[in-house]
């Protein structure tokens, strides 16, 4: 990914080229290259809102999944009498 780029032409068909003084120029039209900033403030506002659009999201996929991998025993009078006959017989 070039660090320069042309803000006249399409970024698909942009190559540059070099003047004898060192410039970088478009290969298309022959105007100069602008430097790309390398922090852009709109991307760190949209990965900010996308996390927090995001992050409850995920957090409740995990407690879902932690939810589900436990095996939950129903209460019933039938397994509390199996429970203590089965444990009548172990002594």
């Amino acid at each position: 990914m070039s660090r320069y780029y042309c803000p006249f032409c399409s970024s698909r068909y942009q190559f540059q080229k070099t003047r004898s003084d060192g410039v970088l120029i478009c290969g298309l039209c022959g105007d100069p290259l602008v430097k790309k900033p390398l922090l852009i403030s709109r991307r760190i506002f949209g990965v900010v809102a996308a996390s927090a659009f995001l992050t409850p999201l995920l957090i409740s996929i995990i407690f879902v999944l932690k939810n589900s991998t436990k095996e939950i025993q129903p209460r019933t009078s039938e397994s509390l009498v199996l429970s203590t006959i089965d444990k009548s017989w172990e002594i």
